[in-house]
């Protein structure tokens, strides 16, 4: 191109003719012209999709700003779904989950061309790759599908920008607004019209498909499926909260809201067992562990007597002293809990007994977390360590990358936002 030259001036004598090598065919006849810094990534394209015969290259605003839907910028798509103008981009309908790649912008457009590469063999199906803070490649079988495409492709861009600011997600299934043939069967045939009992028989089946639908979900959603894939399968469809005009407050639970549950499962338990023995041995006093042992014995004699881990630990499964055992059979309330602390503090005063002490500590911990106990004692144990793991480093917080942005579209006039951890 000519340096200063305006694109919508170009002419035939302004083009470079090449062959799939590279080699100049036939050069412009305009003198001083130089090819674009974009002709590496032409042939990218040319040699990964053999139909295309024009590729298409801009810097449309829509495009650059549909890049950073994601706060963090490490969101690797754009997922854009049941909107009419899909079927303008080729190879989607309405209907369809359009997955278009991101790829990172460089100091020059050739470095693009491995990362373009890369992406376009991984996405056959999308007809354009965007850049991040820069632009957008729509490529297509002729000029004039091409240029057809990028004008889609761009009315979708804009159209997820501006979803995002009322607060929806271009990327998941509307729950309603949308014809969907099921529901008219549903409301024929399969919802026994012209049968005998039909109101029997319309429940039973809307009974079913619920229970069906809704045990579908797994049940944690891993922390790395920030785009939440499962919620364009769940039954009970997500809403976005909306806050009253005169709220203060916005209090909110922390896990599968700010946090990802599998952030409890896979990192923040595991932590717990891995770090028990030092906790024990080395962070905890002598009085500390017995309140503690006292404190873990309670969560177990307040299970059901048909509980795993109650059954585990009274039948000899698993392997403890028998003077655990013991104090698992006596009931211990708050008539009898400061005559047995005192009588183990008693105790206590023996090395053995001490360490006998920590071992049923260990002992206990490991057979309630087994099964997923939510003992009182339990939980002030696991969040002591956890501080501790966040205070030193060893511990690092998850948080959804699109909670701050919520909050600041939500919050209203500066309310004060509060965060509680699940009790149940």
């Amino acid at each position: 191109t000519l340096k200063r030259l305006p694109k919508e001036d170009m002419v035939g004598d302004d083009v470079f003719e090449l062959d799939m090598d590279r080699n100049v065919v036939a050069p412009p006849k305009t003198p001083d012209l130089r090819q674009s810094a974009c002709t590496p990534l032409w042939y990218v394209v040319y040699r990964h999709v053999p139909t295309a015969m024009c590729v298409i290259h801009t810097h449309s605003m829509h495009a650059q700003m549909a890049t950073l839907l994601d706060p963090t910028e490490k969101a690797t798509t754009l997922k854009i779904t049941h909107l009419e103008m899909l079927k303008g981009v080729g190879n989607h309908s309405y209907d369809s989950v359009l997955e278009i790649p991101i790829i990172d912008n460089r100091p020059t457009e050739d470095l693009l061309a491995s990362q373009l590469e890369r992406v376009i063999l991984k996405y056959p199906k999308c007809n354009a790759v965007l850049v991040r803070r820069h632009g957008v490649y729509v490529w297509g079988d002729s000029w004039e599908q091409a240029k057809a495409q990028c004008e889609s492709f761009d009315y979708l861009f804009e159209s997820a920008v501006k979803m995002k600011s009322m607060g929806l997600d271009c990327g998941l299934v509307p729950v309603s607004g949308t014809y969907r043939e099921e529901e008219e069967r549903n409301d024929g045939k399969e919802r026994g019209v012209g049968r005998e009992g039909d109101d029997e028989t319309m429940q039973a089946e809307e009974k079913k498909e619920d229970v069906a639908a809704t045990t579908a979900a797994p049940a944690f959603n891993g922390a790395a499926s920030s785009d939440n894939q499962i919620d364009l399968r769940l039954a009970t469809p997500t809403t976005i909260p909306l806050l009253p005009r005169d709220a203060k407050h916005l209090l909110l639970d922390i896990e599968g809201t700010t946090t990802s549950i599998a952030f409890v499962k896979d990192t923040l338990f595991p932590y717990v067992l891995t770090h028990l023995d030092d906790h024990v041995h080395n962070q905890m006093t002598n009085d500390e562990i017995i309140d503690t042992m006292v404190g873990l014995i309670k969560d177990v004699q307040s299970l059901n007597h048909d509980h795993p881990t109650k059954k585990e630990l009274l039948n000899g499964t698993k392997d403890i002293p028998a003077s655990l055992v013991q104090l698992l059979l006596n009931p211990i309330d708050d008539d009898n809990t400061t005559a047995i602390l005192a009588y183990l503090r008693l105790q206590s005063e023996t090395l053995s007994k001490m360490d006998q002490y920590k071992q049923n500590v260990l002992s206990l911990v490991q057979a309630l977390m087994s099964h997923d106990v939510k003992g009182t004692t339990l939980k002030s144990l696991q969040g002591n360590m956890w501080k501790r793991g966040y205070h030193s480093g060893q511990l690092q917080g998850h948080v959804y990358s699109d909670f701050l942005p919520f909050l600041h579209w939500c919050r209203g006039p500066d309310p004060t936002t509060d965060a509680k951890t699940t009790q149940d």
